[in-house]
């Protein structure tokens, strides 16, 4: 097509995972941008090397990968998050009379059932959310220390916040941080309502089969 002829790749796949040709050719200037060919393997190490791995995330709509370069700190929560729901719906179906185990179930949220911290990324930014990134991700024009983050001005114009915790680690997309961390401390919170509850509930039973 006249999107596709004006770069140099001509092994990308023809089938587009969201709509529209100029999407897809911004990612591909956002690669190029980014210093990494679409066959190359992008250094997360690097803020360039971050967005370039990101943009071949989003271009291949893989959350998966994505994931791997949301801030560290995002990524952490929402691994805490789908192992404390994990922790606790266990425990509301050993331990919780039938009667109240569906409305308990139901309180967790969306990561109840969920396997991977991925998965909940991926349910919480879904393609659309995805695809905003997609005009905001580019090589770095400037970049400011603001606390433990950076402000980076972007070949496309947008500012980015990017963060990582030590020399040498990969960088990640600031996601939010903030909210997760505070989701974080009330799943912790609730598992450990839960555990009391399923030990409550075991006791009674106890006592009611003497």
């Amino acid at each position: 097509g006249a999107v596709m002829s004006r770069f140099p790749w001509r092994s990308m796949p023809q089938k587009l995972n969201f709509d529209g040709r100029m999407a897809l050719a911004g990612l591909l200037a956002l690669v190029h941008l980014a210093g990494c060919g679409i066959g190359s393997n992008p250094d997360p190490r690097t803020i360039d090397g971050m967005m370039g791995y990101a943009a071949l995330a989003i271009e291949r709509d893989d959350p998966e990968m994505l994931f791997k370069v949301i801030d560290e700190r995002a990524r952490h929560a929402l691994i805490s998050i789908v192992a404390d729901r994990q922790a606790a719906a266990a425990l509301i179906r050993a331990h919780y009379p039938a009667a109240d185990q569906a409305g308990a179930l139901q309180s967790l949220g969306d990561a109840l059932d969920l396997e991977d911290a991925w998965q909940l990324f991926a349910a919480r930014c879904d393609q659309a959310c995805r695809r905003a990134w997609s005009t905001e991700l580019g090589a770095v024009q400037t970049k400011t220390a603001d606390g433990e983050e950076w402000r980076v001005t972007t070949t496309r114009g947008a500012e980015v916040r990017v963060y990582r915790e030590h020399e040498g680690e990969w960088w990640g997309l600031v996601w939010r941080t903030a909210e997760l961390d505070a989701e974080r401390d009330r799943a912790n919170r609730d598992l450990e309502m839960i555990r009391q509850n399923a030990e409550t509930y075991q006791r009674r039973e106890a006592l009611e089969h003497h």
